[in-house]
């Protein structure tokens, strides 16, 4: 090529000479080309949750973890991919492998993390047994495939088929088991397809249970279906690569059609015989209701009639106190206003005897100092009182002849 070139801001280019020389430029610029060929460089670019796995041409393989970015080299690369980094959840764990130059090591990556791998390592391919969305819960080899393990709880269905009964019945019997992984090294030391052994040794629990009954003996014994004992094998081989059995729940069997049809039809005689008892004691017990009924009713208008009776004796009683409340509060107040008069008598007594009393005093000592007076001016009282009281109110006498008198008078 003769002539200008131009490399865009942003690009990259590649201008190899004649002799097979090459040199980079990067954009901006325009540039004079003589006997040289320009090649358009590709950019590769990584988010933060992917990587660039550039392979050499020297064998080598760099992974760079994004984010990252770099030019395709002509001349050192033979290609650049863009890989996705594995986005593991708190409930999973990655199975990852390091190539060594003399060994291979393992290791177990749990959640939540993002692992970005190196050009020596590789993660581990489960292949398990899983079901066919057009067989139901039969399972079949390889049909789950994935990387990431789950770490808790969980559970499968599964159908036990042709199971037969100690009396020649051909069954399938319908189960559910939940399960956890408690150990991934066991687990991937001692199986390479953990449901493939539950299959087995479930089917092999399932058959020895099965096969010791008989058909109506195996009907009234399918609680035990639900219980852990049934089980030894699975839960013994679950626990030697690294499982617990949690759980197992039995949800029902299916039997041929000619087999199904004479167990429908006992069902249905027994039904219609169960129906005919229930409605007889529906109507046994609608007879024992009514009466019950009327019993209580009867009950209820007797208490009502009691209620009655008690409501009326105690408003009469209450009539009774409240009349001999009214006479026992009039007496009270009888009483009172009796004893109020009499006090108010005592009182105005008192104080009449309290006047008499002053008066009496003040004459006296009106009469004493009149007196007194009197002896000042050296008058004969003696005299003076004889005077004055010549008539006396009253005259006692007494004759006694010639004997001395003994008699002694007190005035009052």
């Amino acid at each position: 090529m003769i002539g200008f070139y131009t490399v865009p801001q942003g690009e990259r280019a590649a201008v190899w000479r004649v002799n097979g020389a090459v040199r980079y430029t990067d954009g901006p610029r325009r540039m004079f080309l003589f006997r040289e060929r320009p090649e358009r460089l590709r950019r590769f670019s990584a988010e933060p949750d992917q990587f660039l796995i550039i392979r050499q041409k020297d064998g080598t393989t760099v992974h760079l973890p994004g984010p990252a970015s770099t030019w395709f080299d002509p001349v050192d690369h033979l290609a650049i991919e863009i890989g996705e980094a594995t986005k593991i959840d708190a409930n999973e764990a990655l199975v990852v492998y390091h190539r060594e130059p003399a060994s291979v090591s393992r290791r177990i990556i749990r959640g939540p993390a993002l692992f970005v791998p190196t050009p020596e390592e590789w993660t581990h391919q489960f292949r398990w047994h899983g079901s066919d969305a057009k067989l139901g819960n039969r399972k079949i080899p390889n049909a789950l495939q994935f990387t990431k393990l789950r770490v808790i709880p969980d559970q499968m269905y599964f159908d036990v088929e042709n199971v037969r009964t100690a009396d020649d019945a051909l069954l399938i019997i319908k189960v559910m088991v939940f399960f956890e992984l408690v150990d991934i090294e066991k687990m991937l030391d001692q199986t390479h397809d953990p449901i493939a052994d539950f299959i087995n040794a479930l089917s092999a629990d399932v058959v020895d249970f099965v096969g010791g009954n008989e058909f109506d003996a195996f009907k009234g014994q399918t609680d035990a279906l639900n219980q852990l004992a049934t089980y030894p094998q699975l839960i013994q081989r679950a626990e030697k690569i690294g499982y617990r059995i949690s759980k197992v729940v039995y949800r029902g069997y299916y039997a041929s059609d000619k087999l199904q049809a004479m167990h429908d039809g006992a069902i249905e005689c027994r039904t219609k015989l169960h129906l005919e008892a229930e409605t007889e004691r529906q109507a046994q017990e609608l007879a024992d209701m009514k009466l019950t009924r009327e019993l209580e009713r009867t009950a209820k208008r007797q208490q009502m009639e009691e209620g009655e009776t008690r409501h009326g004796n105690h408003l009469k009683q209450l009539q009774h106190d409240e009349q001999l409340r009214q006479l026992e509060v009039e007496q009270k107040q009888t009483l009172e206003a009796r004893r109020r008069e009499e006090d108010l008598s005592a009182a105005i007594k008192r104080e009449q005897n309290d006047l008499t009393l002053n008066h009496e005093r003040a004459m006296h000592e009106e009469q004493a100092q009149f007196f007194s007076r009197m002896r000042e001016l050296q008058v004969d009282l003696t005299r003076y009182l004889v005077a004055q009281y010549q008539n006396p109110d009253k005259v006692i006498r007494i004759d006694q002849g010639q004997a001395t008198p003994q008699l002694h008078l007190h005035e009052t």
